[in-house]
């Protein structure tokens, strides 16, 4: 059968119809030019990263999405629709998804390393069990990274470790407190003992956070049991069906002094920073601790647990006022610095701390990040 031979003009149409849609192609799965003059489209994609709202974690992408927008960029939440650069945060199984995806398009991805097999422990059923399992799938998520961020030198110091096999470049960045939120508010002390339907000369010790051992709850309710004629306040919670036994034992069996009101709306707990007379937090690990620097912010007195994160940083009779020891030992300890606190005779460190709070202030997080982007070779970049 003779073949058809299409006229000239019409076969040259067809041609260039198919080499326009295999060049669209192509440059669909590389980057665009640079467009200059263009605000970044930052992706902090939502998804499974829901489940993190009410945790250090979930408050550390909220401060993100001010710094970005401080930087006059825009965020983006989908992942489908057009973006510069993603900031990956959470350890669930979508982020090595979220990272192939921003790669297969040619978008740079920076990863956030808020966690490590040290805060992990004693922090919900059998974590101890699974954590260096646990280690083994953060290092893995911080591998896909085009660089890693993290809060503090000291955890820096804990993913350069050879068992996390990191080859990026690792910054450090703090999470960063909002000083003008956070602040002084001596109308606050009335406020709160109001909320908590306490005497207004009641003396109130607070703390924040996930309710888990690793948080120091357990030291918190005994030292709570020694201090029967002050108010304990404990913000914040954890799904039922994730805590332990012991720290479920210990909430149900704790004494009267001592209060749960759950989490809180952001201007609740200012006021519970600013009016409180100390804020205890016997943490035994962190990588940074936003409700730390939160309590710093609103000047309140704050009495912290030795840990090797705030030894050289927040040290003792500068910025906190610090306990030492295990079990009893610690117990012991936070009942005598927080009595001679409550007493007036310890020195007030307020103003230093939050002196250390305005350092790590948003917009000064904000900067840094932008220095970050430029290390980093970020840019905007055409669709």
């Amino acid at each position: 059968m003779p073949r058809t031979r299409l006229p000239g003009t019409l076969r040259d149409r067809l041609l260039d119809r198919l080499s326009s849609a295999s060049r669209r192609h192509i440059a669909s799965r590389r980057p665009s030019a640079p467009v200059p003059d263009r605000p970044l489209r930052v992706l902090i994609p939502r998804g499974l990263a829901a489940l993190a709202t009410q945790s250090g974690i979930g408050e550390a992408m909220r401060h993100q999405r001010r710094a970005v927008e401080a930087l006059g960029h825009e965020v983006v939440t989908s992942p489908f629709a057009p973006f510069d650069v993603v900031h990956l945060n959470t350890p669930f199984p979508d982020t090595p998804l979220l990272a192939r995806w921003a790669r297969w398009r040619g978008r740079p991805v920076l990863v956030w390393a808020h966690s490590t097999e040290e805060d992990f422990r004693d922090s919900f059923t059998g974590a101890n069990a699974i954590a260096p399992w646990f280690r083994r799938w953060i290092a893995s998520i911080y591998r896909t990274g085009d660089a890693v961020v993290t809060p503090t030198p000291y955890a820096r110091s804990l993913i350069s470790r050879p068992q996390y096999r990191l080859r990026r470049n690792i910054h450090v960045l703090s999470n960063g407190v909002d000083t003008t939120f956070f602040r002084p508010d001596p109308s606050a002390r009335q406020r709160l003992r109001e909320s908590l339907g306490l005497a207004p000369d009641a003396q109130v010790v607070m703390s924040v956070g996930l309710q888990m051992v690793r948080k120091g709850i357990l030291d918190w309710v005994e030292v709570a049991r020694r201090l029967p004629d002050v108010t304990f306040v404990w913000y914040g919670r954890t799904d039922p069906r994730m805590i332990t036994r012991d720290v479920a034992a210990a909430i149900a069996g704790a004494p009267a002094n001592c209060l749960f009101p759950g989490y809180v709306a952001p201007t609740v707990l200012r006021d519970a920073y600013a009016g409180c007379d100390a804020f205890s937090f016997l943490t035994r690990e962190e990588t940074e601790g936003i409700v730390l620097l939160e309590a710093l912010a609103c000047e309140a007195p704050v009495v912290v647990r030795d840990i090797p994160i705030y030894r050289a940083w927040l040290a003792d009779g500068r910025v906190t006022h610090m306990v030492r020891g295990e079990g009893r030992a610690v117990v012991d300890d936070a009942v005598a610095r927080l009595s001679a606190l409550l007493a007036g005779d310890l020195p007030d460190l307020t103003a230093a701390g939050r002196a250390e709070a305005e350092a790590v202030d948003l917009h000064r997080v904000a900067e840094r990040l932008g220095e970050i982007y430029r290390v980093q070779g970020v840019r905007p970049i055409g669709r």
